[in-house]
């Protein structure tokens, strides 16, 4: 995914870029979902551990925070020594405390701008984040019976929520975009997929050919879509949709041992897999800094020059994100890691557990 994102913005999403290398949209799709099975996963399995408020939140921040934090005070720092030159200034700017707050994505949505490019990626942790708070609580206060219910309700409710935004104005399409309630399908197709996994509420087997295709044709349906309406609006309701399902499907065929799953093992995919987060933090400000210092302009594709300085960032920001991995994030999310699961259990676990055949 980290390698499609770093494609997507070095060489599609740029001035004079190639438009048509831009696929990094579905591997922030891919994240979202892979994340919300993740953790719905984790929850399912866990929720009934007597310790797991505290193990869970000590582990979701060790594993996240600290490499996010460093990363956004080295993106404002490093803009703050450069501030007076114009490849630093961008066309909006949020303050500080929102990226430490996580509500970045608010500003994003009123603003109708991404505020400081070289930290835009970040949007997508705040969606995260806040999902870390609402997901427990579902878990934890709805019947398990009504799970599923719940979490597919959730995803209609997103679909006609970015529908009334792209096609009424009542707000600009960026909360369509960025905004918790209107990503709702994304973020909870993961989690419908482990329900249905832990849950054992379909028979996968039986399905198996349908979940592997599933992605390439709704990727190929949304292909259609964006080439057939200019506007992208159509593109912007029903494609996240599309998207959100059609991996949720195939992650289900994943994790059940696809034949797929081993192009996933090689050394260099499961390399940049251990890096990827810092390089997904960092890699905008390497890009930004590079054309900067060296060209005294902002990234472009215009030139041979611009081509060699934003082949060269790549190897720059994969060094970074390694170091950032190997120096801050490993250790401490090893540290998360050792507040363990407690051996006690909930009495609602023991009572699941004799429910079942």
């Amino acid at each position: 995914m980290m390698i499609l994102v770093l494609i997507s913005h070095y060489f599609a999403e740029i001035a004079n870029g190639l438009h048509f290398l831009g696929f990094g949209w579905y591997a922030v799709q891919m994240f979202f979902i892979l994340s919300g099975f993740l953790i719905g996963r984790l929850i399912i399995e866990r929720k009934d551990h007597v310790n797991f408020f505290s193990v869970f939140v000590m582990r979701r921040v060790c594993r996240t925070f600290p490499s996010y934090m460093i990363s956004i005070v080295l993106i404002f720092g490093v803009l703050w020594i450069f501030r007076n030159e114009t490849w630093t200034h961008f066309t909006a700017e949020f303050p500080l405390w929102s990226y430490l707050t996580f509500t970045q994505n608010i500003f994003m949505a009123m603003t109708g701008d991404v505020g400081a490019y070289w930290a835009a990626p970040s949007w997508t942790l705040a969606l995260e984040e806040q999902l870390y708070i609402v997901l427990p609580l579902v878990f934890f206060l709805a019947p398990r019976r009504s799970w599923l219910r719940i979490f597919i309700a959730i995803a209609l409710v997103a679909l006609v929520l970015r529908t009334l935004i792209f096609t009424t104005g009542i707000v600009g399409e960026t909360w369509g975009l960025v905004m918790l309630p209107a990503r709702g399908d994304v973020l909870v197709a993961g989690v419908i997929a482990a329900v249905v996994y832990k849950e054992r509420l379909v028979d996968l087997a039986r399905y198996d050919l349908l979940l592997r295709l599933a992605p390439l044709v709704m990727m190929c349906t949304c292909i259609v879509i964006a080439l057939i309406d200019p506007s992208q609006r159509l593109f912007n309701i029903v494609g996240p949709f599309l998207i959100a399902f059609g991996f949720a499907c195939f992650l289900l065929a994943v994790v059940r041992g696809a034949p797929e799953a081993k192009r996933f093992e090689g050394r260099f995919l499961r390399f940049m897999g251990d890096i990827s987060y810092c390089v997904y933090l960092t890699h905008l400000m390497v890009l930004g800094l590079m054309h900067g210092l060296i060209l005294h302009a902002k990234p472009s594709l215009g030139g041979i020059d611009q081509w060699l300085v934003t082949v060269a960032a790549l190897p720059v920001a994969v060094a970074l994100g390694w170091a950032m991995t190997t120096l801050i994030e490993s250790p401490l999310t090893s540290y998360g890691r050792s507040w363990k699961w407690s051996d006690r259990k909930t009495g609602s676990d023991l009572a699941h557990q004799g429910a079942r055949p």
